[in-house]
């Protein structure tokens, strides 16, 4: 895995805890994702016990090491969790919006992100991430 992919792992489990829980669902996302950036066994191992500690989209999302292509994953990535169960919550919605406003998204480009994955599936390169459900 490069940096940029375990930053975005990391961002992405900050946006799993955002609810004060990570559940099983988010976890095989966050499983897929290690999977579809090709992460070692070492990497899993560590990324996997880092998940294991609550975590804070304002703490714990490196905003600075995080590009326009990794923001725009991270955001990509977000809404194919809040999607994992079959329904997004209005606290969901609301922890988007907050996600959008911290990457610093327009709503056009916000909204074109999130529109790529209303179906459920991300792609990465020649590799697709789907939701567990």
């Amino acid at each position: 895995m490069t940096p940029s992919e375990k930053n975005i792992v990391r961002s992405l489990v900050a946006v799993a805890w955002a609810d004060g829980k990570m559940e099983e669902p988010e976890s095989n996302v966050i499983e897929g994702l290690l999977c579809g950036f090709d992460a070692s066994p070492e990497e899993e191992a560590e990324l996997t016990e880092w998940a294991q500690t609550r975590r804070s989209l304002e703490a714990d999302i490196p905003l600075a090491e995080l590009g326009t292509e990794d923001r725009e994953l991270l955001l990509a990535n977000a809404a194919l969790l809040t999607q994992v169960d079959g329904e997004v919550s209005a606290s969901e919605t609301e922890l988007l919006e907050r996600l959008i406003q911290l990457l610093g998204f327009e709503r056009e480009e916000a909204d074109a992100i999130l529109s790529s994955v209303a179906d459920g599936a991300l792609r990465l390169g020649s590799k697709a991430l789907t939701d567990a459900s």
